[in-house]
Order: C-alpha cells, then structure tokens, then sequence
C-alpha cells in the first residue's frame, strides 16, 4: 500500500498536506510520506492533481488521478462548482439560500425547494427516525441560542434551553413530496443542515468524478471524505483518525474502497465560556452538549449517510455502537475515554472493520 494514501479524517478544516507534512519530519518520515504526482510506484502512467477551497466553513481538497490531467482538473473543477452550489443552496448564513427562505417563512407558509434540497432533507428525516431523533436538523433554535449566549460570555439557562427545545423536533417539519415543498409548524422553527449537508456536497463532487470519466480520487472536506475507486497504484485507500485527546497525531488507519467516511466529535469546534469548553454537538432532546464520546466515525457508501449517521451516534453517546449496529450497510468507529487512565482510549469498531483497523497509539484498547 502506498504511503501516500494515508488521509486525515477529522473536522478541523486544516488542509490535509500542511497537516502531513508538518507531522511528516517527526514520524521519520515512515508513515507520512508524500510522493509527487506521477510518481506513484505501479503506474507511471497515472498522474495526480489536486485543488483546494474554502467551502462550506472548511478546507475542501480535491484529488484526481489520471493520466490526462486536463482531464483531471475539468473533473475537480465541477466538483468544486457542484460543492459551491450545494453551499449557496443549503447554507443557513445566507437570508437568500433555501434553507434561509425556509427559516425565514417559518409557519407562515410552504417553500417548495429544488430538487437537491429536497433530497438532503428527505435524508435528513430518514436518518432522524432510524436514530431515534438524535440527528434532528430542526436544532438551529437551540444552535442560534447557545451561540448567542456564549459569545455574551454566559451559558443558556435552564428556562432558556426549556423554551427552546419547545421549538426543536422531526415532526415540525413536513415535506411535501407532491409539490417538494417544505414547511416548519411553528413560528421560531429553524432548519440547520451543517450535520448532513457537507457530506451532500462531497457525494456530488465524487459523482462529476465519474461523469468525467475519473475512476480514482479523493473529496476531502474536513471531517467529510470520499475516495473513488482504489488509489493511482491500485491499492485501498487507507485514512487516518486523529487522537481526540492529541490531536497532533493519529490514532488508527482505516482502510476504504470506493466509501465514504465522516467523523464527528467536539475536539476542534465547541462553545467557550469562563475559559471552559462545551461541546458544540447538541442533544435535541436535552438542548445540552453531546460530550459522552470523543468522537464517533461512520464508514458507508454514501458520505451524506455517514455525515448524518456520525453526529447521531455521538449525541448517542455511550449507545454510539448500539445505534451504528443498528443500521444495515455501515461500520463504525467510537472513540470513548477510559475512566480510571484520563490519558487513554478505548476504541470500539463493528465486526466489518475487523482486519482493516490499525491502532496508531499503543496506549489505545480495542475493543470488538
């Protein structure tokens, strides 16, 4: 396998080179080597570009392997417009975008969407009954809260959250299939796709892989990732998962093919408050921080699944695995920390990931 497949998977945004090269030096260079394109053992023939943006909040990557790389780069290139237009549409920054139109009109009346927002949404609902509501994207109200108050320097109170929640819930929103309109029930609803629409964005970028007739490649975005086919030497992708608790170093590899990964966990993004931090995940149930795991990671063929299905098993918390087992056609990873040795973790993986899984961190317990 080469040692150039091996990509980080975590939601800090950081481009996935700086962060290899810059640990590169320190592991010797045994883990972390990075090859120049068309240079890749296997196949002189096969070439390598890749290119980045800042999209939707993150670091987005894009890598194409073949030998023309015109062709290549025309690939990446509607990948990335594909992702752009995914972020204009289901964005909830912008008073303008769908889902903002949606947010504003609120109980007043149906918006019918276009296709693609329609379907993230429809998923979005899937995936809110399968996790018995612990994916739920009718969380912005408790969001808009805890970012409001916190930037004041205050926690929420109790009677705050409580309000709140009375806004929050699966069943408030109705989709329209006939007329693929959406409506939220109540006055202060809000729609919040930052749990599923990232993972979207990165499965219409692999798709303009293969409608540009690119059979391998990488869509990074920074937590969301899916690889195309098998690597330029014909080998299994193998991805990295950083340490929740030193995030400057791995964990485990996994390996992939031709799947999607996505990873949620509080160690990068979190609300700060009298020098303390508080998860930025929030229980839709409760309106608190998701801070029972360290971080939860789903492996399936779609990145959008395994984007909704990742924060659903961390606000699960310590039922992660029973949830993920729970769902036909996806593996995972939970990160829990050990309660007697603070410093360590144990990690869980489904019996699918059995001989694709490899501890990084020796102090690490795995458990099947």
């Amino acid at each position: 396998m080469s040692r150039r497949d091996l990509t980080i998977l975590d939601e800090c945004g950081l481009s996935r080179r700086r962060f290899l090269a810059s640990i590169a030096g320190a592991a010797g260079g045994m883990l972390f080597g990075l090859l120049s394109p068309g240079t890749a053992r296997g196949n002189s023939t096969m070439r390598t570009l890749t290119l980045g943006r800042v999209l939707m909040g993150t670091v987005v990557e894009i890598e194409a392997n073949h030998p023309d790389l015109s062709i290549a780069r025309t690939a990446i290139e509607a990948g990335l417009q594909r992702m752009e237009n995914v972020d204009r549409l289901m964005t909830v920054f912008q008073h303008d975008s769908e889902i903002g139109l949606v947010n504003r009109m609120a109980a007043t009346r149906a918006v019918a969407v276009g296709q693609e927002t329609f379907a993230v949404l429809t998923e979005a609902e899937r995936i809110a009954r399968m996790s018995d509501r612990a994916f739920d994207v009718t969380i912005h109200p408790l969001v808009q809260l805890w970012r409001d108050t916190t930037e004041a320097g205050r926690l929420p109170s109790s009677q705050e959250i409580e309000l709140t929640l009375g806004l929050v819930g699966i069943d408030g929103l109705s989709l329209d299939s006939d007329n693929r309109s959406v409506r939220l029930r109540q006055p202060g609803m809000g729609i919040d796709l930052g749990g599923i629409a990232k993972g979207y964005a990165v499965d219409v970028a692999a798709e303009a892989f293969k409608d540009g007739g690119v059979r391998s490649g990488l869509v990074d975005a920074g937590g969301d990732l899916r690889v195309i086919g098998r690597s330029r030497d014909g080998d299994v992708w193998r991805i990295g998962l950083r340490h929740p608790l030193a995030p400057s170093r791995l964990l485990l590899s996994v390996l992939v093919e031709d799947e999607a990964a996505a990873t949620s966990g509080n160690y990068f993004r979190y609300f700060t408050v009298g020098g303390r931090q508080y998860g930025h995940l929030l229980r839709p149930r409760t309106g608190t921080p998701a801070d029972a795991a360290l971080s939860a990671t789903i492996i399936a063929k779609s990145a959008m699944r395994a984007d909704g299905l990742a924060t659903a098993a961390m606000v699960h918390g310590a039922g992660a695995m029973d949830l993920i087992r729970r769902v036909r056609g996806v593996e995972g990873i939970v990160v829990n920390p050990l309660a007697r040795h603070p410093e360590k973790v144990s990690v869980q993986i489904t019996p699918g990931l059995r001989g694709r899984v490899e501890l990084l961190d020796r102090f690490a317990e795995l458990e099947l």
